[in-house]
C-alpha cells in the first residue's frame, strides 16, 4: 500500500494563488441567503424609493428577537411611509403590523399604518413594566399635526389574561409639544436620530434626539425661527416626557447641523451616562460627547468635540476587549474608528488617533451611513458593518462594508479591522457567501440570532429587496462520502468506498474492489466531470488534481488508498472527488473504472 499526504496537494493549490493568497480568500465566517425566513418575500420591506431603518429586540417576550422597520421616502424628502412590525415566529419574520401595531389614542390614527416620515427608532422600556416600547424620530413634517410631525411612542400592551400578546399602541400625550427656543412657537422638529438611556439615574430611559436644519445636501438650512436643534426629554418615571434640554445642557451641546446619529452611554466609566452625537454636512461638523456630571447626575458640564473630518454616523462598542467603549465612524471620505484609551484629568476620554479600516483588496468607496459594532463569527471580538446608502444624498452604487476584527491582544490601541475578499475582482466580499449585488445599495442591517441556533444572522435592507442571511457557523456541515456515477458505463464496474470520518487531523481511506489488473491508479481532484475515456466514463478532472496520481499495488483484487487530512480549520467543508481505474483485458478498450466518491471535510 502507498501512503500519500494531502498536505502536499493543498500546499500546491495554495501556491497557484501566490503572492496574493496571504491576503485574499481569508474565510473567517460564512452566510447563506435564506428566502424562507422573511414571510411575504424579499420585496415586502424595502423597495425603490423607500428608506428603511431597523431596531430589534424581544418585544413580545417569547424568547426570540423581533424587528421594527421604520420607513420613509428615501433621502432628504418629506415623503411618508408606513412602518412595519416583524415578529419572529419560529425563526421566520412575519409582518404583524395590521393586527398588532395599529392601536392609537388619537382618533383616526392607525399606529404603524399611519404614514409618517420616521427616520430612526429604538426599543426601550419607558414605563418600567418589563415590556419593550418603541420610540421613533420623525422628520421633515413642517405644517403637519403634532401627532404626525413629533416623535411617536408606541407603548407595549403586554399579554392578556390568557397569555396572548396584545401588541403596541401609539400614545400621543407621552411626548410634549415642542417649542422653538427663541420664539416660543410650537414647531415640528426635524429629527434624524434618537437614543434612549437613563441620564438622571432614576433607572428609566430618557430620550435624546439629533436635529438637522439643512434643507438638503449643502442646503441653506432652516430659517433661524424654525430650527429646533437637539432635544433632551426626561422621563417622569411613568413613561411621560418633558423637554428639559436647556435646563440640563448648554446651547453648544444642543446645536446640530445634520444630527445623523446619537448615543447615550457611559463612555468614561464614571457611572453616569453621557451623550454622544455626530453632526455633519454644515457647521458644526464633528463627533462630540456631552459628559454627564456624576456629582449632579442628569446635568451636563463638559463638552468635547474630539473628531472632525466629514463624519456621517457613529456606533459604540468594545473593539479591543479592554472593557471600554470604542467608536466606529462613517465618513464621506474614508471611514474611521477610535479606541478608548482611558480618561484625562477632567474625566474626558483620551481617544486614539482616527484609524482607517484595512482592505484585502480595493479601498473605501465613499459615502455611507448606518453602522454597527457586533461579533459576527462568535470569536469574542466585535466586528464592524457600515451601510452604504447615504440618508441625505441619492445613490445606490456603493455597497455594505463588513470588517473582520483580526485583533488578538486585549487592550491593543491599534486593532485591525479588515474588509476581507475572495478575489481582487469578483467573488465574495466581507463574508463568505455575499457578493457585490448582495451588498449593493444597503440602507441598514439588523444583526441577531434569527433562527435561534446560537450565532448571529443578518437582516439586510437594500434598494429593492430585504433578505435574511443566516450564519453558517452552527449550521450542520454536510460532510462525509457521497458515491456517484456507479455503472456509468459498461467499463465502470469497480467499486470505490470511503472509510473513516473525513475530519481535519484524521486519516481516511478509499478502498476499491473488483480489480483484475496488477496496479490500480487513483485520482483526487478539485472538480467532478463526466467524460468518455478508454471505454468508460471518467468522473473526476485530471486537470485539477489535488495531489499527483497514486499507483497502488493490488492485493486480493482490491487497493486501499490512505489519506491524512491536515489539521487546518480552513479545510472544513472542502470538497474533493476521487476515482480509481485499472487495466482489465475483458473490457472493450482494456480498462475498468470505478464510481466516483465525493469527500467533504468535516470539522
Amino acid at each position: 500500500m502507498t501512503r500519500v499526504s494531502l498536505s502536499l496537494g493543498f500546499a500546491a493549490v495554495c501556491l497557484l494563488a501566490a503572492p496574493s493568497s496571504a491576503q485574499l480568500n481569508q474565510q473567517w465566517v460564512s452566510f447563506t441567503k435564506d428566502t424562507s425566513r422573511l414571510a411575504g418575500g424579499s420585496g415586502s420591506v424595502s423597495n425603490n424609493g423607500t428608506e428603511v431603518d431597523f431596531c430589534w429586540g424581544d418585544i413580545d417576550k417569547d424568547g426570540d428577537v423581533d424587528v421594527v422597520a421604520v420607513r420613509k421616502e428615501d433621502f432628504t424628502s418629506p415623503g411618508r411611509r408606513t412602518n412595519q412590525l416583524l415578529m419572529n415566529e419560529g425563526g421566520i419574520l412575519v409582518d404583524r403590523t395590521s393586527t398588532l401595531a395599529t392601536a392609537s389614542d388619537v382618533p383616526g390614527d392607525n399606529g404603524f399604518l399611519t404614514p409618517t416620515n420616521d427616520r430612526d427608532a429604538v426599543l426601550a422600556d419607558f414605563d418600567g413594566d418589563g415590556w419593550l416600547d418603541v420610540i421613533t424620530a420623525t422628520t421633515l413634517s413642517d405644517g403637519l399635526s403634532k401627532e404626525i410631525g413629533h416623535p411617536r411612542i408606541h407603548m407595549n400592551l403586554g399579554n392578556d389574561v390568557n397569555g396572548n400578546w396584545l401588541g403596541i399602541k401609539y400614545e400621543a400625550s407621552r411626548i410634549p409639544q415642542m417649542l422653538h427656543y427663541g420664539t416660543g412657537n410650537p414647531e415640528n422638529p426635524r429629527f434624524c436620530s434618537v437614543a434612549a438611556g437613563d441620564v438622571t439615574g432614576n433607572g428609566l430611559p430618557d430620550l435624546y434626539f439629533g436635529d438637522y436644519d439643512s434643507s438638503g445636501a449643502g442646503g441653506s438650512g432652516q430659517p433661524s425661527n424654525k430650527d429646533m436643534n437637539d432635544r433632551l426629554l426626561i422621563n417622569d418615571g411613568n413613561g411621560f416626557f418633558t423637554d428639559e434640554s436647556q435646563l440640563r445642557m448648554s446651547s453648544q451641546m444642543l446645536k446640530s447641523a445634520f444630527g445623523n446619529s446619537v448615543v447615550i452611554a457611559d463612555f468614561n466609566g464614571d457611572g453616569a451616562n453621557d451623550i454622544l452625537k455626530d453632526t455633519s454636512l454644515n457647521a458644526p461638523q464633528f463627533v462630540a460627547i456631552s459628559y454627564n456630571n456624576p456629582s449632579n447626575e442628569g446635568f451636563f458640564n463638559i463638552f468635547d468635540d474630539f473628531h472632525n473630518f466629514a463624519p456621517y454616523h457613529t456606533s459604540e462598542g468594545d473593539l479591543n476587549n479592554d472593557g471600554k467603549l470604542d467608536l466606529i465612524i462613517t465618513d464621506d471620505g474614508s471611514d474611521r474608528y477610535r479606541v478608548n484609551g482611558g480618561n484625562d484629568g477632567l474625566g474626558r476620554v483620551n481617544w486614539s488617533s482616527a484609524q482607517t479600516f484595512s482592505f484585502a483588496s480595493g479601498s473605501d468607496d465613499g459615502f455611507g451611513s448606518n453602522n454597527l459594532i457586533v461579533d459576527l463569527d462568535g470569536d469574542g471580538w466585535n466586528d464592524a458593518l457600515i451601510a452604504d446608502v447615504d440618508v441625505d444624498i441619492g445613490g445606490y452604487s456603493r455597497y455594505l462594508h463588513i470588517y473582520h476584527n483580526r485583533t488578538t491582544t486585549p487592550g491593543d490601541m491599534t486593532p485591525t479591522l479588515r474588509h476581507e475578499r475572495e478575489k481582487s475582482n469578483g467573488g465574495w466580499r466581507g463574508v463568505v457567501g455575499m457578493e457585490f449585488n448582495d451588498l449593493k445599495g444597503t440602507h441598514d442591517v439588523a444583526v441577531f440570532d434569527i433562527d435561534q441556533d446560537g450565532d448571529n444572522d443578518m437582516l439586510v435592507s437594500q434598494q429593492f429587496n430585504t433578505y435574511v442571511w443566516t450564519n453558517d457557523k452552527f449550521d450542520p456541515i454536510p460532510c462525509g462520502y457521497t458515491s456517484y456515477g456507479a455503472g456509468a458505463s459498461a467499463a465502470n464496474t469497480l467499486v470505490m468506498t470511503g472509510n473513516g470520518t473525513p475530519s481535519i487531523g484524521n486519516n481516511v481511506s478509499l478502498t476499491t474492489t473488483g480489480i483484475v489488473g496488477p496496479v490500480g491508479f487513483n485520482i483526487l481532484s478539485l472538480n467532478q466531470i463526466s467524460v468518455p475515456l478508454l471505454g468508460g466514463i471518467i468522473l473526476v478532472s485530471p486537470g485539477t488534481q489535488i495531489i499527483p496520481m497514486a499507483f497502488l499495488p493490488v492485493s486480493g483484487g482490491s487497493t486501499t488508498w490512505n489519506l491524512p487530512i491536515p489539521n487546518d480549520a480552513a479545510l472544513i467543508g472542502f470538497s474533493g472527488y476521487a476515482q480509481s481505474a485499472s487495466t482489465d483485458p475483458s473490457k472493450i478498450q482494456g480498462f475498468a473504472m470505478s464510481n466516483g466518491v465525493e469527500i467533504v471535510v468535516c470539522p
